[in-house]
This record gives C-alpha cells, structure tokens and sequence, in this order.
C-alpha cells in the first residue's frame, strides 16, 4: 500500500519561555513538533499486516506486525520533557509503542499509557506497530502530550491499517518454468502431468537449468523445511536431476516466506544433466518435493507440493568407417575392397537415438587443396535414422604435389535443431616429399659477439647406405623457415619465402645468426619448418630443429668501493682489511697531513670468467654532485677510467662527498656501479 507519509518521523520538543507578568522570569516549557526526515509536517502513517486472528477469532501463529521506527527529539527544549503518549480511536487496541533504542538513561516507560522522560537535547527511537485482528480498514490517533497544559498544540498522528484480505493460514503455491521463461501456477490437486518441469533435449553428460517458483499465498508465515529432488516422491537421490540453489533447508533451519516483509516467494534452480545408461533409457523422470507448513499439504503427494521432472538425453550420433585415406599409398584402400585408384569411399552411420540431418559438409582448405579432392555428392540436408547410414565418396586428381586436406561434416538432431556430432576425414594425396635437414645446429664456442652458419633444406631421402635418393620424391612446399622467438638466434639473409618449392633433388639455402652474450653460458633455440611432408610432426608437417650454442660462463665483475683514512694505509696500503664500506664518517681535524685526503679504494672487486677467479681489468673512481663547497669532479684522482684500483679523494672541507666506482673486465663487461658516502665533519 502507498505510503501517506514518510516511514520515519522526527518529533521535536521544544522549550516556549514564558515570561510571567511582573517577573522577570522566563520559564522553559516544551514545545512538541513531528515533521518527516525532509522537515514537512507529518500527518499520517500508513500500516498493512496479517491479521493474528482467523475467521473464528482464534490466533494465528507466526504472524508479524508492521512495524515503522519514529525519532523522538528534545534538541531544541530548554528542560527535560515527559512526554504521553495516547492512542485512541475505533481500532486503538491494533497499535502499540515499542521503545527500540536512544540513551536509555535519559527516559523510562512510567506506566500504560507510555510515557517516556526525555532530556534536554537527546532523541529517543521508538516504533509504532500495526497489529490487526481482523482483515479490512483500521484506523486510530497517537498523540503525543508534553503533560504541559500552557502548550498550545500536541503532535497527533493518523494511523491508517489495512489487514491483508489473505488465507489465515501458511498457504503453499508452486510453478514451474516454460520455455519462454515465464511460469505456470501449479494448482491444489494438480495430476503429475499438469505441473511438470519439463527440459529441452539435450546431449548426455550436458547441462541445462531451469527454475520453480515457491510463493506463500497465506498471511503467516510459510517454513520451507525440505526442496528434494528425487526418482520417487520419497526423495530418493537422482543421477540426473539436482538442486543447485538454494541451499536445502531443514526442520531446524527452513526458508520463512512471508507477505509482511516481502519475502514471500523465491525460487529454485533444477540442473539436468543426463546420464547415459544404454539404448532405452533416454527419457529421464523425476520428482521435486516442498516440504513445509501448509497444513493442506503437510504430507504432499501432489501439486503444489509435490512437482514431476522430465527430460531426455541425447546420444551423440555420427560415427565414420574408414576416417581417413592415403590415396597414394598403395596398402591404404580408403574404405574400397579392392583399392580403387583415387578414390575414396566412408560411411557415416547415426548411432543415436534420434534423427540427424548432415547441415555441412566442406573441407578445411576450402575448395578441396585446389581441386585436387572433391565429394562426388554433397551429402548437405541429408537426414540420417537411427542406425542407418550414408555412403560418402570423395575423388582425389593426382599429381606430383603432395597435399593434406581434411573433410569435416557437421549435423543436428532434426528435431529441436541441437548440434549431434561432427565427423571429419584425413586425406592425403601425390607423391610425398622427402624433407630433409640437419637435426641439430651447434655454433660450439665462438669467440665473436656474432656469427652466422648457413642452413639448407633439401627434398631428397637418405639411404642406409650413407647415399641420396629422390627419384620417388615429390614436390617440397615450404610453408615457413623460422625460429621461435629469441634473444641469441635469429634468421638472416637469404629468407626462405612462405610457399617456396623445391623440386625432388634440389635444396635452398638460409642462414641462422648468433648473437653471443658478453656473459657467455648455454644458449638454446628452436628452428621450425612447416612444410607438406607429413612425415614430421605433430602436427603433420611440423619439424623443429634444436640450435645450441655452449660458450664458456663469463659473469660481468662485482665492484667493491672501500675508504681508508691516510693512518689506516700505514699498514693496510691497499685498504682492504681496515676500509670501511657503504657509510663512513670522517673527521677532518684528526686528519694531519696536507692536503687533507682520504684513499678510495677497489682493490677487492673481483671478476670471474667461470673457472677463476681474478680482477677487473679497469677501474673508473667519480665524485658525484651535489658537489661539497670548494670541491668538484676533479677532486677524485685519477676519475677516468683505466688500470689503477684506488684513487685520492681530496677534502677541502667539510660536507656529503658521494664517491661511485664503476668496473669492467677483459671483455668490456660492465659491473654494477657501487657507491660510498663520506660524511665529512669538523
């Protein structure tokens, strides 16, 4: 029902001083005012509820009222208010006051009727429920008095109930859903057959979904304690049929439907997935149980409480005999007995149990590998009975190229136009290729950071003996030379274009480059060629050659920066054991000599070529801005790169001198750049 006003009402009271003749005495009064949460005036609240009574005034359990929450405010009085709350009028016993929360210090329930004190400044919340005994209009006042009889006007609220004109008792009510998404209401009494929810055909161990609806027509409360979906109305578990959603309920925990608070209907999804069990055993059947409160239907043994399933699964249905042919090799008949020079011949039978019908029929290159294969008959639109079959024959043009196709047919069941299987068909045919190669391309241990070695392709056929033969080889079609993606290896010049022949007996030629890295180690690729020899793969026509490359391990050098004072390279000259790392501090007035320095040194940076270990070949010692007052990059000497491992770092003065040393090895391998910070102090 629609709402007159807002559900949440704000009753404000007010202090209205009053100065009193001859005195100059203002005393605080209340002043009660209601308005809704956007401050117009309230003038009624709208209820609708179940009655707690039936037809003979007896009660009726699990019946909920109407409940609508209300603010009461004292923020704006000037003293503590007591404020009565009344209710009258023709149906004053439907409603009460529930006190829901506020500072429970700050008010108390004094007697009936209510009265609450409420101090200055706080809000109390409270609800107003609507509780009819009977079905129809209702109707009363709530007045809220400050018990202050200079107060000129008392908030007063219209209370409209309406007690909803539904069976006085948990009313049960199925449907199920149609193919258009839609349902249909299963009635009281309803045969099996009226109230089923039926699934569309489909294939075994396949899964489809559909729904029922579970609504309470009644007022009170409607307890779903059971949803079973079973072969038998006992609910004895299905292999084909279960419930997905929600989650089944129990005696101790069911699913409340209820018209007060709008949850009276849900629903439920049923998956179908059909198990394939033999020849007559398709049709799959099944029962849904609602277990619940309906005392009509307490123990169901038909709608609404008990609904029928029904589906059927279908058996995938083409097969093929033979499923593929060589036309060019001689102990390959292609499905003919005897063999019948290019020509093939395949039944394609329907094992299932339905009617099929062939909706294409065509080969994967397009047009049949240029022509050189094609179907006598297209077998398209043709239907196919249960174990019946059709003959399909597909003729092959010889020639010295030799060419791989595959023929694919697809089909559906003609009823319900539901996809049924596919079948397809390998063909091959002319004089095959003879591919060959190197199985494996080795650049060892070059010594350069590139180098290259040539690759060829032959179409010739090694023999045991060590020899060559191509008399019986036909044409190679190289479709793609190329190597998967990589950092080391890559093809060069000359290419191999896509689409490239070669005759029986010929070879092109490409090369392969390798782009040694300065650390050296293992490297490996993959060259793959993609051609009509079917011989290689899978796939067919796949061949992939490994290239290696084994250079010794060469790791770049590791910089180590350290610092010495001038009285620690006393006895520690290459200021490797006393030298400080990272962080240091240095003192400039405990430094005697002049000019004032600090040794910087490398000398524990190391380089490794894999099997020994060794030093860096050179050494490059920077001072890096923001440079101290009175210094700049020259005050690291030497600071280009070179032989010596330390150099001088010169203090003019105090401050941050930030020193970096980058190194390298025999090779021009660059290590990681380390760094020092010298705090340099009075």
């Amino acid at each position: 029902m629609t709402r007159l006003s807002s559900l949440v009402v704000t009753v404000i009271i007010s202090a209205a001083g009053c100065k009193c003749p001859g005195q100059n005495v203002v005393i605080p009064r209340a002043d009660l005012r209601t308005n809704d949460s956007n401050g117009a005036t309230l003038a009624a609240i709208d209820f609708t509820a179940c009655p707690n009574r039936d037809e003979n005034n007896q009660p009726v359990r699990d019946v909920f009222p109407d409940a609508e929450p209300v603010v009461l405010s004292n923020a704006t009085g000037k003293a503590p208010a007591k404020a009565k709350f009344t209710f009258s009028g023709a149906d004053a016993d439907a409603f009460q006051l529930r006190i829901s929360g506020g500072d429970a210090g700050a008010f108390t329930v004094v007697t009936v009727p209510y009265e609450l004190d409420i101090g200055t400044g706080l809000e109390a919340t409270f609800e107003v429920a609507f509780a009819p005994k009977k079905k129809g209009a209702h109707s009363a006042t709530l007045t809220i008095d400050d018990q202050d009889a200079e107060t000129k006007t008392d908030p007063v609220i219209t209370l409209i109930g309406t007690g909803l004109d539904l069976p006085s008792q948990p009313t049960l009510e199925t449907g199920v859903q149609m193919e258009d998404g839609g349902f249909t209401v299963c009635e009281q009494g309803s045969i099996f057959t009226d109230c089923e929810l039926g699934f569309p055909l489909i294939q075994f161990e396949t899964i489809v979904t559909k729904k029922i609806r579970i609504k309470n027509k009644g007022c009170p409360a409607l307890k779903i304690s059971a949803i079973k979906v079973g072969i038998d109305t006992l609910g004895t578990e299905s292999p084909d049929f279960k419930l997905i959603s929600p989650a089944s309920p129990s005696t101790a925990a069911p699913i409340s439907l209820n018209k007060a608070d709008g949850t009276d209907t849900i629903e439920a999804t049923i998956e179908f997935k059909p198990t394939d069990t033999g020849p007559g055993n398709e049709t799959k059947s099944g029962f849904i149980i609602v277990d619940s409160n309906d005392p009509v239907n307490m123990a169901p043994i038909s709608a609404p409480g008990v609904l029928s399933l029904r589906g059927e699964g279908l058996r995938p249905a083409l097969s093929a005999t033979p499923t593929s042919c060589d036309y060019s090799r001689l102990s390959d008949n292609c499905g003919n007995s005897p063999k019948i020079a290019d020509r093939a011949r395949f039944i394609v039978r329907n094992d299932g149990n339905a009617r099929v019908k062939i909706t294409e029929a065509k080969f994967k290159s397009g047009n049949g590998q240029g022509g050189r294969f094609a179907m006598v008959m297209d077998p398209t639109n043709q239907e196919i009975a249960p174990g019946m079959s059709i003959t399909l024959e597909v003729r092959h043009t010889d020639m010295p190229l030799y060419v791989i196709d595959e023929l694919q047919l697809k089909s559906v069941f003609v009823a319900g136009d539901i996809p049924s299987g596919d079948v397809s068909f390998a063909l091959f045919g002319g004089r095959q290729p003879c591919l060959d190669t190197l199985d494996e391309v080795n650049f060892n241990n070059p010594q350069t950071p590139m180098s290259a070695q040539s690759f060829f392709i032959g179409n010739t056929r090694r023999l045991s003996d060590g020899g060559t033969d191509s008399s019986q080889c036909g044409t190679l079609v190289l479709n793609q030379v190329g190597i998967e993606p990589s950092m080391f290896f890559s093809i060069i010049d000359p290419k191999i274009a896509p689409g490239t022949s070669v005759a029986a007996g010929m070879r092109v030629e490409t090369a392969i480059q390798y782009n040694r890295p300065p650390s050296g180690g293992m490297q490996v690729g993959k060259l793959k060629i993609l051609s009509n020899d079917p011989f290689f793969g899978p796939p067919a026509g796949t061949k992939e050659i490994n290239i290696i490359s084994a250079s010794p391990f060469d790791p770049p050098p590791i910089a180590v920066l350290k610092g010495c004072v001038p009285a620690m390279l006393i006895n520690d000259p290459n200021c490797s054991v006393s030298g400080t790392e990272s962080q240091m501090t240095v003192q400039l007035s405990m430094i005697t000599q002049m000019p004032k320095t600090i040794t910087v040194s490398g000398f524990d940076s190391t380089d490794s070529d894999g099997s020994m270990m060794g030093k860096p070949r050179e050494y490059r010692f920077q001072l890096l801005a923001p440079f101290p007052q009175g210094s700049s990059a020259m005050s690291v000497a030497p600071n280009t790169r070179g032989l010596p491992d330390k150099a001088v770092l010169s203090l003019p003065g105090t401050g941050l001198y930030r020193v970096n040393l980058t190194v390298w090895d025999s090779r021009g391998q660059q290590g990681q750049p380390v760094s020092l910070n010298v705090n340099v102090i009075p």
